[in-house]
């Protein structure tokens, strides 16, 4: 807090020079109070965006319905919202209307949670904490501002936000305080009328905490799971039991498609569909899904290939299926490989003793090279002969056309069926 950016410090200022009363609020408050430096400062102030318009001649309407303009920092934006009370909510979304507001109290209490109710005047250096959220984070309780019932009414996504909040990192995971777990229990229908686009934007920070697999089996038992994923999750004890293991090393999509291994692909892209993810995002958990059930062989030249194919995911790969395997899942996938726990643990060891790759990774021998050598017109078996020879020139690390020429002149590839001929990829 005594290290505030000077670029912020200077907006404070200059803010208060104009006659208007300004606060840090929010979610940086909550992370300095836990410890925590914040990844972003967001601030109320008593001025019309009209007015901030006019002391911040670069700034940004980013949010007019709601009074929010973003004031340009040195390297980012600060997010400065007027004090306001919110009309009633009707759609369990958004309020209906707002009025611009002087009352700072007032604008705390239309706030989600009492963590996120807090308060700074950085000129005086006074911490304005209406509903004790300071007692509830020295307690590790996510307890709603005023009637629980009320705030998840007004706006079902702070089921989700209930969830992600009590994830506090290094200081494990938080209980939700009796009533609001009540009101969310009873409540959880309000999810319904929310854009799944929302729903994963908080489900994908829910994914990407440090204790996620401890509130993935609490979303599971209290039933929210079923809300925004596919079928009955209470009882899916062994991929919940998997979720709590050590899985630090992961990325958010790749939790997503861990928990998803006991779905069928037809699931799978149902799921990703119906949470709008990003083509991206759904090209990615796709993938890794396809991938369960199957590993490289025990050879050199399989884990080159293999390596080649997954990249800096080759290692994470192996490592989600001991996972699968260790705690006796049982994926979807119809047509896998069978091994063992010491079968996978083999071939971390040999991905870890390979060398580096020598060859380049775009394919040494062209259209034109081959044509040259065999005769082949252009077309679909030109095509897999110069995939079937790269595949070669990955396995063995070759790094010459000299050495791809030798190799050619023993392949069965004139009188062979092309669609048998190896192809560069994972699961073959």
């Amino acid at each position: 807090m005594d290290e505030l950016p000077l670029d912020l410090v200077d907006i404070l200022n200059l803010i208060c020079e104009n006659g208007g009363g300004v606060w840090i609020v929010g979610g940086a408050v909550r992370d300095w109070m836990i410890g925590h430096k914040p990844s972003d400062i967001d601030i109320a102030v008593d001025l019309t965006p009209e007015e901030m318009l006019e002391i911040f001649n670069d700034a940004i309407l980013t949010g007019e319905e709601f009074g929010t303009v973003s004031l340009r920092g040195k390297n980012c934006l600060y997010q400065a919202t007027t004090l306001r009370t919110d009309g009633e909510y009707i759609d369990g979304r958004r309020p209906e209307n707002v009025t611009w507001g002087k009352s700072l109290k007032e604008d705390l209490e239309r706030r989600d949670f009492t963590i996120n109710a807090m308060a700074i005047d950085v000129a005086r250096k006074l911490l304005y904490d209406p509903h004790n959220g300071r007692t509830d984070i020295s307690r590790g309780l996510v307890r709603a501002v005023g009637n629980a019932h009320q705030r998840l009414s007004e706006d079902g996504l702070r089921i989700m936000r209930a969830y992600r909040f009590a994830d506090r990192r290094e200081s494990g995971v938080w209980e939700i305080e009796h009533s609001l777990k009540q009101s969310i229990s009873q409540q959880k229908h309000m999810l319904e009328p929310i854009s799944r686009e929302r729903i994963w934007i908080e489900w994908k920070k829910i994914l990407g905490g440090p204790n996620s697999g401890l509130i993935i089996e609490k979303m599971a038992l209290e039933g929210i799971l079923d809300r925004i994923l596919l079928g009955e999750w209470s009882n899916k004890f062994l991929i919940l039991d998997a979720m709590k293991d050590n899985l630090e090393r992961f990325d958010e999509l790749e939790k997503f498609a861990l928990l998803l291994c006991i779905c069928s692909e037809k699931e799978v892209q149902t799921i990703c569909s119906n949470l709008k993810l990003s083509r991206r995002e759904r090209e990615r958990i796709q993938t890794i899904h396809k991938r369960f059930g199957y590993i490289p062989n025990q050879s050199k030249q399989s884990m080159r290939k293999y390596r080649f194919i997954l990249g800096e995911f080759a290692e994470k790969n192996l490592v989600l299926g001991k996972i699968i395997l260790e705690n006796n899942i049982k994926i979807s996938n119809e047509k896998t490989d069978f091994f063992s726990i010491k079968d996978l643990e083999d071939r971390l060891e040999l991905l870890t003793t390979l060398d580096k790759q020598k060859t380049d990774g775009e394919p040494i021998a062209d259209g034109n090279w081959i044509m040259n050598q065999t005769g082949l017109p252009k077309g679909i078996r030109l095509g897999r002969l110069k995939s079937w020879l790269h595949t070669i020139q990955i396995e063995r690390d070759i790094t010459n056309i000299s050495q791809l020429e030798r190799i050619l002149s023993t392949l069965s590839w004139e009188n062979s069926d092309f669609n048998q001929w190896p192809q560069l990829k994972f699961p073959p």
